[in-house]
């Protein structure tokens, strides 16, 4: 923001020295770049040319009124408005014009006047002189006046030829249809349905709050102008000009949100200008349509969290003080703070540490004391989540597996291919304003990252790959409420591992013992290695079916493991591989709070084996988690360490081959009891389970 010193006087009265004004905003959060003095002719200092940065969040110091504001606050003295025309809300301007706006939400204000009689013309020198210090290219007077009510006010202003406009019907509305406008710079822009428009009636005459049209700008031979003054919505305004590549002054001035309470001051200061400098005639009455009126953001301010933030007591009276400094009110007052009316320019103070910080700004950081803060140590509990996190992760890792970090966002196609473990159909949610027009969504599943991730591998040439995220995945709740999120763990196995060193030879090619060793491992961590049940009902369409399985805990689904499906390999470009996918919130829902330990046994164990034929169907861990429930202090551990198909089982059979231990721990166990325990055990499984014994 560029400004004149002189030109800044003219809205507060200040003697202080330019270098001093430049430092008190410097220090006030508002850094003055330059400060350069503008000589006359004869050398001497006339004026003094400031160019402030303004932060984003402070759209109302992007005109000199807000800067006089600050400097007023800082230094005391009192803000003075240049005069407008005056105004009156009815009269003869309504058969002249009309405005409708379609589309409130993005034009919550529009107001507009109408001055006749105007004589396009070269405006006067000192007007001219002030818009090209600030950077603004001198165009006709009428051009310049609005350009200049702008740099005064922060309010951007827009003037028609009023006779160029056929209907005389203001619209205001988004393009739909419309797929082109020229604008003023000559250049035919592609627009999207959403963009905000200016129309005379269904005709495009600007492209709102950005730029102007051809078709109805002034010209030498302009008589009647029909000045605009409006409030657009920011976020309309910034998609509108990124898009298009187009930065104008006012859109710079749009997209960090202008005062909806000033377009009226801003339009009669024009008319008044351009009475004085263009010979016009106001047209008596003014069009101000404000369907969406701006509430007052009112804001409570306690005296306990302004200590506790600044790190020292201010009195009340100093609070007091600062705030009505700043153009805040006072609406209530009581014991324990302040409840304060923020004015409709101050668009970025909503909470009550905004307020907190703009107390220390014209306070003076400099004046806040430096002191420690206070700190009592306590113990704290351990966080078992992060605990188990953190387990799982170095355990992974000494395997060989190479954590990946992925972006949460995936394509529609992906979403549709992955749904990851959600029960019933999940919704994926979407993305409004994506990085990639391709991954407008958030990922349902992990395994897309992991995919990727392999083929980047590929591309390297390399010859295996072992990876896995754990990471959040997300569902929507078909807009009843915030998006669910949940934890998994995802793990993407190509090639052997890669062995370095002396020792390191050619390994055996990855099948699925490898993969679910390595799942069983993770089980161990989490303390349940041995209670989760595999079946293969209903496997995911992208696994292959013969070499996958669900991996489950009593009726509750944990995750997958399989081969990805060849017919899907051959599809993608990809290379055979295993993943895995599992609900890690779900694995340390069921994971015991606490780990126990126990010595060393003293006497020996005894192993016995048995054999079972079952339907194809059957889960070899059926059998042991039975076993275990039964809760034989001399069964110590079980095991399931073959399968069998083929002759003499009949067909639609298998056999189950098992391995019990038992073992006593204050005495060995002889050959006869063992028998006959291993025995009896033997009965129990075949009356339980129907199963036969295999001799």
């Amino acid at each position: 923001m560029k400004l004149t010193l002189n030109w800044l006087k003219e809205f507060v009265s200040f003697k202080n020295p330019p270098e001093q004004i430049a430092e008190m905003l410097t220090m006030a959060g508002f850094e003055v770049e330059s400060l350069t003095p503008l000589r006359t002719e004869k050398g001497e200092a006339d004026d003094w040319l400031m160019e402030v940065a303004v932060t984003p969040n402070r759209g109302d110091c992007l005109g000199i009124l807000g800067l006089a504001r600050e400097v007023a606050a800082l230094t005391g003295a009192p803000v003075k408005l240049p005069p407008p025309a005056r105004y009156a809300l009815d009269g003869s301007i309504r058969s002249l014009v009309d405005v409708k706006i379609s589309s409130p939400r993005l034009c919550p204000r529009y107001s507009a006047r109408i001055v006749r009689d105007i004589h396009v013309g070269p405006s006067p020198t000192w007007m001219r002189d002030r818009l090209e210090a600030c950077g603004i290219r001198s165009i006709n007077n009428v051009v310049d006046i609005t350009n200049y009510v702008m740099l005064e006010t922060g309010q951007p202003l827009h003037a028609f030829d009023l006779d160029r406009l056929k209907s005389k019907r203001i619209v205001v509305r988004q393009a739909g249809n419309i797929r082109k406008f020229k604008t003023l710079d000559g250049v035919e822009r592609e627009l999207a349905p959403e963009d905000l428009l200016i129309c005379d009636g269904d005709m495009p005459v600007a492209i709102a709050g950005v730029m102007g049209g051809m078709e109805s700008e002034v010209q030498i031979s302009t008589k009647v102008v029909l000045l605009e003054s409006a409030h657009f919505d920011p976020i309309s305004v910034r998609r509108t000009a990124k898009r298009l590549e187009l930065h104008t002054e006012a859109s710079h001035r749009f997209e960090r949100g202008v005062d909806p309470e000033g377009t009226l001051y801003a339009l009669d200061r024009a008319v008044l200008l351009l009475a004085q400098f263009a010979k016009g005639v106001p047209i008596q009455g003014t069009i101000d349509r404000y369907p969406r009126r701006v509430k007052a953001t009112a804001i409570l301010l306690k005296d306990s969290k302004v200590q506790r933030l600044l790190g020292m007591e201010m009195k009340r009276s100093e609070v007091e003080k600062i705030i009505k400094s700043l153009g805040l009110k006072v609406q209530q007052r009581s014991k324990s703070g302040l409840k304060v009316i923020a004015p409709s320019y101050r668009r970025d103070l909503s909470r009550e540490a905004d307020l907190i910080e703009e107390l220390a700004r014209l306070y003076g950081y400099e004046k806040i004391p430096s002191t420690l803060p206070l700190v009592r140590p306590q113990g704290s509990r351990a966080d078992s989540h992060l605990s188990r996190e953190r387990k799982v992760r170095s355990f992974l890792i000494g395997e060989g597996v190479t954590e990946l970090i992925n972006l949460p966002f995936a394509s529609n196609a992906m979403n549709l291919r992955f749904p990851g473990l959600w029960q019933g159909r999940a919704s994926p949610v979407p993305i409004l304003n994506p990085l990639v027009q391709e991954n407008s969504e958030m990922r349902l599943s992990l395994i897309p990252g992991l995919i990727q991730n392999l083929r980047t591998h590929m591309a390297q040439r390399l010859k295996s790959f072992w990876g896995f995220e754990l990471g959040k995945v997300f569902c929507s709740n078909n807009g009843n409420d915030l998006p669910t999120e949940r934890q998994q763990l995802a793990i993407l196995l190509h090639g052997h591992r890669e062995r370095k060193g002396l020792k390191a030879k050619e390994e055996e090619p990855l099948d699925f013992a490898d993969a679910k060793g390595l799942l069983e491992g993770i089980m161990d961590i989490l303390g349940r290695g041995d209670q989760a049940i595999w079946s293969h009902n209903s496997l995911p369409s992208f696994l292959h079916p013969g070499k996958a399985a669900w991996l489950n805990w009593g009726d509750s689904r944990l995750g997958y493991l399989g081969e990805f499906h060849p017919d899907l390999c051959e599809e993608l470009d990809l290379p055979h591989f295993f993943i895995m996918e599992l609900d890690f919130e779900k694995l340390l829902q069921y994971a015991p709070p606490k780990l126990t330990a126990r010595s060393l046994p003293r006497f020996p164990s005894v192993e016995r084996d048995l054999a079972v034929v079952v339907d194809e169907g059957f889960p070899a861990q059926r059998i042991i988690s039975w076993i275990k429930d039964q809760g034989d202090p001399l069964i110590e551990d079980v095991q399931v360490f073959d399968q069998y198909r083929g002759s003499p089982i009949p067909e639609g059979k298998k056999s189950l081959a098992y391995r019990v231990c038992y073992r006593a721990e204050e005495r060995t166990l002889t050959d006869a009891e063992v028998g006959a325990l291993h025995q009896d055990l033997i009965l129990q499984i075949g009356q339980a389970f129907g199963a036969q014994l295999r001799t």
